[in-house]
């Protein structure tokens, strides 16, 4: 009797180690942190496709993909506003995760952050040298925090020129957020010429871009996942 307990044991022990190393440990976590732009925001103010979606199809058409959290971004979303959810562990809705937790585990981070916040801020006031270097200090303190909890694929998303901010504020705003993604080993995802292609926008003075242009940012993502293990061929 003790000897068929003993077996029956062991056979559950085999059984357990079986389907525990047969697990896919390949498949990957997204999470998207960002404004406007990483919702999909249209110039028609409704949220449409966006560069996460398009690499979310991706990473399922490559079998890739395990979960995608994409609930801890908001459009008109601020630095400050992402820091004050970190800071306070806040819940996703959508699948009951805390953003510390996600951001832990999470394979790829997309960051999209910028271009609500000193949009919104340019309408009414001019966008000078105190507000950007204010931004600035902020996503250095963003950066720093989100690299501290994990040490894989982050991807930030730089800014582009727009009717209130102009391409020589542009250029020293991405200036300075390459060096931050530098210093804290970001992948600065350099965008700035979207607006060359009229087609990437639907209405010229909106600068939220249209399905093609979100695309087109989600290509630029596509051509640095090259040294991600479980994603080599292209």
């Amino acid at each position: 009797m003790k000897f068929k307990i003993l077996l029956i044991s062991l056979l559950g022990i085999i059984i357990t180690s079986i389907i525990y190393f047969s697990i896919d440990k390949s498949k990957l976590s997204l999470l998207a942190l960002g404004d406007g732009l990483s919702k999909g925001m249209t110039a028609y103010n409704v949220e449409g496709y966006d560069f996460n979606d398009y690499l979310v199809e991706y990473l399922n058409e490559q079998n890739n993909l395990e979960h995608y959290y994409r609930n801890f971004n908001e459009t008109d979303e601020t630095v400050t506003n992402l820091l004050n959810k970190i800071d306070n562990n806040i819940s996703s809705l959508e699948s009951n995760i805390k953003i510390k937790q996600a951001i832990k585990t999470a394979d790829i981070i997309t960051i999209s952050l910028g271009m609500d916040e000193l949009n919104n801020y340019a309408l009414k006031n001019n966008l000078g040298s105190t507000k950007i270097k204010g931004y600035l200090n902020k996503i250095q303190e963003l950066f720093a925090k989100v690299r501290s909890l994990n040490d894989k694929k982050i991807f930030v998303i730089s800014l582009y020129s727009s009717k209130q901010i102009n391409k020589d504020k542009i250029l020293k705003i991405n200036t300075e957020l390459a060096k931050l993604c530098q210093k804290n080993k970001l992948v600065f995802i350099d965008i700035s010429d979207i607006r060359k292609n009229s087609e990437y926008f639907t209405k010229p003075n909106n600068y939220y871009p249209n399905y093609k242009g979100q695309e087109y940012i989600f290509e630029k993502i596509k051509n640095n996942l090259n040294d991600i293990p479980t994603l080599k061929t292209f």
